[in-house]
């Protein structure tokens, strides 16, 4: 397996305290059918390093996609539960 890493951290302070955001970006100049889930994949690994760094608590992760292929708009949902054969299941359970 490769490693993923996030692309982007921020340290931030907020009314509720500090924390951490990383940005997860992908460029795709190709429309992929399972992207959404690619993404979740990209956000679990940001999250894993986190912990992985000693910290113990999740990281806010924001995954961005930049599309830049002919088709347009992106042709496929971003939305991971989109991607089961029953999304109307996968979104119940």
């Amino acid at each position: 397996l490769r490693q993923y890493y996030s692309d982007l951290l921020w340290s931030v302070k907020t009314q509720e305290g500090a924390g951490y955001i990383y940005v997860v970006i992908e460029h795709q100049s190709k429309p992929e059918e399972l992207m959404a889930f690619r993404m979740m994949r990209y956000s679990i690994a940001a999250m894993q390093n986190h912990l992985d760094a000693g910290y113990k608590e999740l990281p806010l992760v924001i995954p961005m996609l930049f599309y830049h292929g002919c088709r347009s708009p992106y042709p496929y949902s971003l939305c991971w539960l989109d991607e089961f054969a029953e999304p109307a299941i996968a979104r119940k359970i």
